[in-house]
């Protein structure tokens, strides 16, 4: 094993289970509750990047950068804002750009749009697959 020791015990230390992880139904050969997976909707974002205002080549450039810096810095969730494009005539050019991009991506895994409240379809939520060293 690495010096940095199990990935998914680090993952661990950073998002502790909560209870509303585990389901109410007992395991009946194991006596305890079964751990349920998180699904990513519930893992919180780490970092998030504005991309109103921008054309399709400057939100290329700055995603570009964007996925590598969270990459680089073990980033699990990321969220990108890019406006519903209620200013253009064709819809939201950069929201259609950024979804394109993430599925494209091979570092990016799950996608989704996020709560009203962190910005709803105006801004697309990712998970970063982090390379095994």
């Amino acid at each position: 094993m690495s010096e940095k020791g199990n990935p998914m015990d680090a993952f661990l230390q950073r998002y502790p289970p909560t209870p509303e992880v585990f389901r109410d139904e007992p395991d009946s050969e194991a006596g305890g509750a079964p751990p349920v997976p998180v699904s990513p909707r519930r893992i919180p974002v780490e970092r998030t990047l504005d991309l109103h205002g921008c054309t399709v080549e400057e939100a290329r450039i700055r995603l570009d950068a964007f996925i590598q810096s969270a990459l680089s810095d073990r980033v699990v969730k990321v969220l990108i804002i890019h406006g519903k494009g209620n200013h253009s005539d064709s819809g939201s050019v950069i929201r259609n750009f950024v979804r394109n991009y993430l599925e494209r991506n091979r570092f990016v895994g799950a996608t989704g749009t996020p709560s009203v409240r962190e910005g709803g379809t105006g801004a697309t939520w990712a998970i970063i697959r982090q390379r095994s060293r």
